[in-house]
C-alpha cells in the first residue's frame, strides 16, 4: 500500500542507521512501523528543538535513548526522516541543520549554517593572493550564473572568494552535491554554465522557483538525497538489506537514463566507478516494473563473466522485488550453450590444455613456417571474430587493426592450418566458445525459436566481439528499448575493438556518458587513469573515447608504490600492511591482487598461512560475498569487484606485463588490465613488486 502522508528517508538517516548497534537498530524498526501506519499518532512524541535554526525539525522518540530527527513541512504534508542517534548527540546534529528549497533550481537542500558561516568567515580572512593568482575563480560569473549551478544563496561569499581548484576542493564538504560538480567542471574545462550543468547531468533549464517542499522533494538533485517510500514493503526491503546507497539514490544523471524511452538500442559509456551496472540494474527493474509488465515478458540481463553474472544476480535480488521473477541474469556463453542443448546440439568446450596440443600438431602436421603464436592470433582475431567458415571468405576478409598486411598466397597458406585445426577439433568432439555463438546464432535464424525475452541489458560490453553482439540483436525483436549496453573500452581486457553498427546494432543519436566515479578516491583514480595516458581508445562504435570530465567525488590518501630487491622483503612489506589494516577493518574488505594464479598459488598463500591471516581465494566460482579473510584474485577475476583496501602485488618485469605480451593490443590489454585492477580500490591502493619493475609502472 502506498503511505499517506508521503514519507521520505534522506540519505543521512540511512548512514546513521548504518551505524547504529544491533539493539537500537531493532527499535527503530519498529518505531518505523509505527511511524509509517500513523506519523500522527499522539505516541509518536514529537518534540522541538531548542534553538533549532529551522523550526520545521523535530526530534521523535525511539526510546529513552534514542530520537529520530525528522523535517515536517505542514505544507507538504509528509514527512523526512534525516537522522538517527543519541539523544543529545540527534539534538546537536539538528540544531544548525536547516533545508531551504533553492530559489534557483527548486531542489530540496540541507545545509549546516555552523559550517557554513565558518566557511564565509575564512574566506572574508584569508590573506591577500599572491599576485600571480591574483583573480577569483569564478569572477567572471554573475551571481545568477553560479545559482543556476546550485550554489546556496549563503554559500556566495565562500565561493567568490576560491582562486584555485584545491581551494574548491576543501569547500566541497559545505556544498551540496549539485553545486560541487558544476562548479568543478566550470574550474577544471574552463566551460561555461551550461556545458557544466549538461556535464553533471543536471537541467540547463532550471524549473519554475517554487517554495513548496513537496514540489521541491520531486527534482531531480532532491531525489539522490531524499527518497520516497511508496510501499510499506519497500521500506522493509531498504531495512532488511545491507546498506548500499545505490539502491536507494541515484544522480540526475543515471536516474535519467533508467527511465528514458529509447526508440531502439542505446549505449552508456562510462570509467570506472561512474555506475554504469547501478544504471542497468536500476533500468532492469524499471522496465520489469512498468514498460514490459506481462505475465510472459521477460529481461534479460547479461554479461562476459560468470562471476559478474552472480554477483549482479545478488544485487538484484537486493534491489528488486516480485518482479525479480521475470528478470533473468546470465553471462552469454552460459545463455548459449543452454541454448544449444536445449534444441539437442552437444557442447563440449576444448580444455586450454587440449586447445594448445591441437595447435602443436596441427603445425608439426603441416611443418609450417608460421610463427604459432601468430597463426592464433589471426585465428582468434580475425577467423573466429568474423565466423569465417569458408576459404573463399577468408582471402576477402577484413584485418584491418591486425598488423603487417597478409597477400592471398600467404592466406591461402594459412587457411591450410586453420582447416587442419578445425579437423583437429572436430575428431575430438570439441569446440571453441566463438563456435558456440555462431552456432547459437545459426539455430536462431534457421529454426522457429520463439525467445520470451522484450529486452535485454548487456554490461562489461566493451569485451564482447562481434558475433557475440550479432548474437544479442537476434535474440530479442527490433524496438523501443531493446538492447542497452554499458561498457568502458578503457577496461578492455577481453577481445578486441568493436563496431556496433557493423553488427546490426545502432546506436546513432541513442548514447549517452557518465562522468562521476562514486568509488575511488580522486588520488586512487588519477593513478589508475595515469596507466593509460596516450593510449588510443574506441567508443565502441568506431569514434573514440576520452576521459575528458571524469572526476571522482571522493578525496583520500595517494596510492603507495614500492619496490624491492627480493620476494621475501616485498611479501614482509604487504603482511605488516595488512595486519595494520586488520586492527581497524575487517580483514573481508582487504584485497590481494596479482597477475598470475600462480603468483597467488606459489607466493602469497603460503605466505599468509605461515602469518597467520586468515583469507579466501577468489577463483571462477567462488563468490566474493561468503566467508572471512583477506581477498586474494587474479587481476581478471577482480573485474567487477570493489573493496575499501587494494594490494596490486609482484608488477615485476616479465610478469606484468608477460613477456608473451609483444603486440601493441597485447600491450594495451595489459594496461587496460592494470587500470581494472587498480580501479576496484575505494580508499587505499598500494602496489608492489620485487626485482626489476614493471615497464607499466614507468
Amino acid at each position: 500500500m502506498t503511505l499517506s502522508p508521503q514519507l521520505y528517508m534522506a540519505d543521512s538517516f540511512l548512514e546513521a542507521f548504518d551505524k547504529l548497534p544491533l539493539t537500537p537498530r531493532k527499535k527503530v524498526r519498529e518505531f518505523l512501523i509505527k511511524f509509517r501506519n500513523d506519523p500522527t499518532a499522539a505516541s509518536i512524541h514529537y518534540e522541538p528543538i531548542h534553538d533549532t535554526r529551522d523550526e520545521r525539525v523535530r526530534t521523535v522518540r525511539i526510546d529513552l535513548t534514542y530520537r529520530a530527527v525528522v523535517l515536517h513541512p505542514e505544507e507538504a504534508a509528509g514527512y523526512v526522516l534525516v537522522w538517527v542517534d543519541h539523544h543529545d548527540e540527534a539534538m546537536d546534529w539538528a540544531r544548525n541543520k536547516v533545508f531551504p528549497v533553492h530559489p534557483a533550481t527548486g531542489a530540496l537542500q540541507m545545509l549546516d549554517l555552523q559550517r557554513v558561516e565558518a566557511a564565509n568567515r575564512r574566506a572574508a580572512e584569508a590573506p591577500p593572493v599572491k599576485a600571480l593568482a591574483a583573480y577569483a575563480l569564478f569572477e567572471t560569473f554573475k551571481d545568477a550564473d553560479l545559482l543556476r549551478a546550485g550554489v546556496p544563496e549563503m554559500l556566495l561569499p565562500s565561493v567568490r572568494a576560491l582562486h584555485d581548484e584545491d581551494e574548491l576542493e576543501r569547500l566541497r564538504p559545505f556544498l551540496p552535491a549539485e553545486a560541487y560538480e558544476a562548479l568543478f567542471y566550470i574550474a577544471s574545462l574552463g566551460c561555461s554554465i551550461d556545458e557544466a550543468l549538461l556535464h553533471a547531468g543536471a537541467l540547463v533549464e532550471p524549473e519554475a522557483a517554487t517554495v513548496d517542499v513537496a514540489v521541491a522533494l520531486a527534482h531531480p538533485d532532491s531525489r539522490r538525497r531524499f527518497h520516497l517510500i511508496e510501499s510499506t514493503e519497500e521500506l522493509d526491503e531498504i531495512l532488511d538489506a545491507p546498506l548500499a546507497k545505490w539502491r536507494i539514490f541515484l544522480h540526475p544523471s543515471q536516474a535519467r537514463l533508467v527511465e528514458r524511452h529509447f526508440n531502439g538500442p542505446a549505449r552508456v559509456l562510462g570509467g570506472a566507478g561512474t555506475g554504469k551496472t547501478v544504471v542497468a540494474m536500476h533500468r532492469a527493474r524499471h522496465l520489469a516494473r512498468t514498460v514490459f509488465t506481462a505475465p510472459d515478458d521477460r529481461i534479460l540481463f547479461t554479461t562476459f563473466t560468470r562471476n559478474l553474472a552472480a554477483n549482479i544476480r545478488q544485487n538484484l535480488e537486493n534491489l528488486c522485488g516480485a518482479e525479480m521473477a521475470r528478470i533473468e541474469v546470465t553471462n552469454l556463453h552460459a545463455w548459449a550453450v543452454a541454448l544449444l542443448r536445449r534444441h539437442g546440439e552437444p557442447v563440449t568446450i576444448v580444455e586450454e590444455e587440449a586447445r594448445r596440443q591441437c595447435w602443436r600438431n596441427v603445425m608439426e602436421q603441416t611443418g609450417s613456417a608460421w610463427d604459432e603464436a601468430f597463426v592464433q592470433h589471426e585465428w582468434a582475431a580475425v577467423v573466429q571474430a568474423q565466423g569465417i567458415e569458408q576459404r573463399a571468405d577468408y582471402l576477402r576478409a577484413s584485418r584491418q587493426g591486425q598488423g603487417a598486411p597478409l597477400n592471398r598466397s600467404q592466406r591461402a597458406e594459412l587457411w591450410a592450418i586453420f582447416a587442419a585445426y578445425r579437423a583437429e577439433l572436430d575428431r575430438l568432439g570439441r569446440m571453441e566458445w566463438p563456435d558456440v555463438i555462431h552456432r547459437a546464432t545459426r539455430l536462431l535464424a534457421e529454426r522457429p525459436v520463439k525467445l520470451p525475452y522484450r529486452a535485454i541489458l548487456v554490461d562489461e560490453s566493451q569485451d564482447l566481439d562481434p558475433a557475440e553482439l550479432r548474437l544479442l540483436r537476434v535474440m530479442v525483436p527490433a524496438g523501443a528499448n531493446d538492447l542497452f549496453f554499458v561498457g568502458d573500452a578503457h577496461q578492455r581486457i577481453y577481445g578486441q575493438p568493436v563496431v556496433m553498427a557493423q553488427c546490426g546494432i545502432e546506436i546513432r543519436g541513442r548514447a549517452a556518458k557518465l562522468r562521476i566515479n562514486y568509488r575511488t578516491t580522486e588520488e586512487i583514480r588519477c593513478w589508475a587513469t595515469g596507466v593509460l595516458d596516450g593510449a588510443a581508445i574506441d567508443d565502441l562504435d568506431g569514434g573514440r573515447d576520452d576521459l575528458t570530465g571524469y572526476h571522482s567525488i571522493l578525496s583520500g590518501l595517494p596510492p603507495t608504490v614500492r619496490r624491492f630487491a627480493t620476494l621475501a622483503a616485498e611479501l614482509a612489506f604487504v603482511l605488516d600492511e595488512i595486519r595494520v589494516l586488520g586492527e581497524a577493518t575487517e580483514f573481508d574488505r582487504i584485497c590481494i591482487v596479482a597477475r598470475t594464479h600462480s603468483q597467488l598459488r606459489d607466493e602469497l598463500l603460503p605466505a599468509l598461512r605461515a602469518a597467520g591471516i586468515p583469507y579466501l581465494l577468489l577463483e571462477a566460482e567462488t563468490p566474493d560475498y561468503i566467508g572471512s579473510g583477506v581477498r586474494l584474485a587474479t587481476m581478471h577475476r577482480v573485474k567487477g569487484l570493489e573493496f575499501e583496501h587494494l594490494f596490486i602485488v609482484g608488477m615485476r618485469a616479465g610478469v606484468m606485463p608477460p613477456a608473451a605480451a609483444v603486440t601493441e593490443a597485447d600491450l594495451l590489454r595489459e594496461r587496460c588490465l592494470l587500470h581494472v585492477a587498480a580501479s576496484r580500490a575505494r580508499e587505499t591502493l598500494t602496489v608492489t613488486g620485487w626485482g626489476e619493475a614493471s615497464p607499466l609502472l614507468r
